[in-house]
């Protein structure tokens, strides 16, 4: 209905292109990630809302570092699907791009706590706008 679609359309949140992405996940082969460390890199986007002339290159790399970056996995169904990590750098993982590096580190996969996913072709919402990461 009507209705339905227009309260659809309130409820979305448009998020700036280069503060969160849906990317795929994969392990981190090289085992340098912590337990709760995440590799993020990815290619900055034009943002047709922001009227800054500051912005990095469109097409040029960023690897978000220092900050915590909220994930879960496409689709969320459930509130406790979505969880917090720390975006680590790694020059070991700096040839991957426009994908979510999990560590392989830990007790558990730490994918097991988003919908029980696994790596096997899993898309992920990422975030690291600093509004949106509790």
């Amino acid at each position: 209905s009507q209705a339905a679609r227009n309260l659809l359309n309130r409820t979305r949140i448009r998020l700036p292109p280069n503060l969160g992405r849906y990317m795929f996940g994969i392990v981190d082969e090289y085992n340098v990630l912590k337990a709760g460390e995440v590799f993020v890199q990815y290619t900055v986007l034009k943002d047709p809302e922001s009227s800054t002339s500051n912005e990095d290159r469109v097409g040029s790399v960023k690897v978000v570092s220092g900050v915590d970056v909220v994930i879960t996995k496409n689709p969320c169904h459930h509130p406790g699907d979505v969880r917090r990590f720390r975006a680590a750098d790694y020059p070991e993982l700096r040839h991957l791009k426009d994908v979510i590096v999990f560590s392989q580190q830990g007790d558990r996969p730490p994918t097991h706590d988003i919908s029980g996913s696994d790596l096997d072709g899993d898309e992920y919402l990422v975030l690291w706008h600093p509004d949106l990461v509790p």
